[in-house]
């Protein structure tokens, strides 16, 4: 079937598009209320395109469709599809992340805590910030003002002294019984009132509180009552008053250079402005700054709300799979939501789709939320401000992104000349073997594009080869498992299909330099790889620690790069990034293996069943120790599991 016969098929409903070029690669997303028009409307003759549109069209093979409901369902899928797939003619935030919120537990002795996920746990949480290390200095704040515990120990009178945190004044050890529930909830109460900026009640209560304490002299506690409403006054009088009536707003500017653009954000909050962030944008070309604003704010507060809903199946429509509909999810709880979205937004330029966006940040907040372009007033001037910001921040972007670039092609040119390569290296891999000694072997990959890290392509492999500590066998173990895709990929006896499926593979893309963690020993075992392979043309080079000294195959003297080269710099920053994964992934194995026992192993003795008996008997060595009877008498077991459990512990049973 032809692409003009799908055309014709493509429905006449609102929804949403995905352009599909060559290799199922997707192109675009977009969303219309009439999909046939607008789909249409690319393939015409004569239409008026812009030169990135037509270009993208002249990539098309294949044209998938999503039918919605209506226009507001559209533009959240859209967001949503154009947030997973980052396709390369969208306009998509560079800067995409899942925002950072403050917890409030829900348990008993609540804690505050960062944490980037939202669930339906009866917790109280605050923001979402656009800042993390704004956060983590308030939750220290928070926890050098008001005395909570930070420890996640469970509070069950077993234990007989206090801390460290309750001899520097940071807790008041509600574990050992020296602050009972009742006096730690006021101070949590504190807490969410201090967070919520309720800040005049708070500093009333302190006060109170001191003068009843000093009336009553008791003056220690005082002296701590006062400690705290100075660290609350001077955080109160730090925060910027914008407006005197307290508005929540937020206020977005937009600055373009060089084909760059740069959204600034400032957020207010009860009239004070409680934070600021700037992004940059990827795929802007012929765009207006209308078009800029639309796509910057269907993909901002669609990440700002996406926490809640990926965690609580908030979000008003389940991303569609397979062409089929979106199916509306069950609503748990509003109020995360509708914090990260203000009443009214202030916009250097209204959006095209101003009325449906409007429509569905309205749905989330529970009330109506404007989108304003100010004119004239104090509104216009402190968007003046805004507009600096942004210009600001993509003039510095601009400049250190120059700086980088100019760096990185210097460092991969020095090194393609020092190497005899014919090119400089578009793709470095690198590899590193962890071990103590033959135990819990494993290797790293990594992979650096143009001279940066491409972390969504790292790679860690747990090796297989168990005959004691060798690395030399264990880096060949590594090549063979990679290498493999590649000469999947240039085996011309496989059939079509076969070679269509292994371009599909994770390790279909060749490398231009393979840099092996090592001097002579590991370079020659990974050459015997590469005959074996029929690859010896993949450029090799071993790089020793000693001396940071590059070694090539066949060649007995090092190649010694000066010691200030870019060269130089970039294949230590690489083979460091490589050891750095490698020693995470070999302590992450290790650790899991040191808390294992023989009862991970037992059938019939679940996560929850093994949490029961440990905190009945304190250790494996506690359990082997207990008799019988008591073993059964833990919640969820019976005699005839205790027994395998007690003689698995002495070593008698064998699953």
């Amino acid at each position: 079937m032809t692409l003009l016969t799908d055309l014709a098929q493509v429905p006449d409903a609102p929804g949403v598009y995905m352009m599909i070029g060559a290799g199922n690669e997707i192109l675009y997303i977009g969303k219309a209320i009439s999909l046939r028009n607008r789909v249409r409307s690319y393939f015409q003759e004569g239409a008026a395109h812009t030169t990135r549109m037509a270009a993208m069209a002249e990539r098309v093979v294949d044209v998938r469709t999503i039918v919605v409901t209506n226009e507001v369902e559209a533009l959240i899928l859209e967001a949503n599809l154009i947030k997973r797939h980052q396709p390369p003619f969208n306009v998509r935030l560079r800067d995409d992340k899942r925002y950072p919120y403050l917890k409030v537990t829900n348990e008993p002795f609540p804690r505050v805590v960062f944490t980037r996920m939202v669930r339906n746990d009866g917790a109280r949480y605050f923001g979402p910030y656009t800042n993390a290390h704004g956060l983590r200095e308030l939750i220290d704040l928070v926890r050098l003002v008001f005395p909570l515990r930070t420890c996640r120990e469970p509070i069950d009178g077993r234990r007989k002294r206090p801390c460290l945190q309750y001899h520097i004044h940071r807790c008041l050890a509600p574990c050992v019984g020296y602050q009972s529930e009742e006096d730690y909830d006021a101070t949590i109460d504190e807490v969410v009132l201090f967070l919520e900026g309720k800040q005049d009640s708070l500093l009333r209560r302190l006060q109170h509180e001191m003068t009843e304490s000093a009336e009553r002299l008791n003056f220690e506690s005082a002296a701590r009552l006062r400690d705290r409403i100075v660290q609350v006054r001077r955080v109160t009088e730090g925060q910027k008053v914008v407006w005197k009536s307290r508005l929540d707003m937020d206020l977005i500017a937009v600055a373009r250079a060089q084909g760059q653009a740069c959204m600034q954000v400032f957020l207010v909050r009860g009239g004070k402005l409680i934070g600021q962030e700037h992004f940059i944008l990827d795929g802007v070309y012929e765009q207006s700054d209308g078009e800029l604003m639309g796509e910057f704010l269907k993909q901002f507060y669609t990440a700002r709300t996406a926490s809640a809903a990926e965690e609580n199946g908030l979000s008003l429509v389940r991303i569609a799979r397979d062409n089929q509909a979106p199916v509306p999810e069950k609503r748990r709880s509003r109020a995360v939501q509708s914090a990260a979205v203000p009443k009214e937004l202030l916009v250097a330029a209204l959006p095209e789709e101003r009325e449906t966006i409007e429509a569905w940040l309205s749905t989330i907040k529970g009330q109506r939320v404007r989108i304003l372009r100010p004119q004239r007033g104090a509104r216009c001037e402190y968007m003046r401000l805004v507009q600096k910001n942004a210009e600001q921040n993509l003039k510095a972007f601009l400049a250190h992104q120059e700086v980088q670039e100019t760096a990185h092609a210097t460092a991969l040119t020095d090194l393609a000349d020092a190497l005899e390569l014919p090119a400089p290296p578009h793709r470095i891999e690198c590899y590193d073997i962890s071990n103590i000694q033959g135990t819990n072997p494993v290797a790293s990959m990594v992979v650096f594009v143009e001279g940066r890290p491409k972390k969504s392509e790292y790679r860690k492999f747990k090796i297989q080869y168990d005959r004691g500590p060798n690395d030399f066998a264990m880096m060949q173990e590594t090549l063979r498992r990679r290498l493999r895709y590649l000469r999947r990929e240039t085996d011309h006896t496989e059939t079509p299909v076969e070679r269509e499926l292994a371009k599909k593979e994770k390790f279909n893309k060749k490398p231009d330099l393979l840099l092996i963690d090592g001097g002579k020993g590991q370079l020659s075992a990974v050459v015997e790889v590469l005959e074996e392979l029929d690859m010896t043309g993949l450029p090799l080079a071993g790089l020793a620690k000693e001396h940071e000294w590059l070694y090539l195959p066949n060649q007995s003297e090092p190649i010694v790069l000066p010691a200030n080269s870019a060269a130089l710099h970039l294949v230590a920053r690489v083979r460091d990034e490589a050891h750095r994964f490698a020693v995470t992934y070999h302590r992450q194995r290790r650790a899991k293996s040191m808390t294992s026992s023989a009862l991970d192993a037992l059938d019939g003795v679940g996560p929850v069943r093994k949490k029961r008996l440990l905190t009945a008997f304190g250790s494996p060595a506690g359990i082997r120790r207990a008799a019988l009877d008591e073993i059964a008498a833990v919640k969820g077991m019976s005699p005839t599991l205790a027994a395998k459990v007690k003689q698995a512990l002495e070593g008698g049973y064998r699953p």
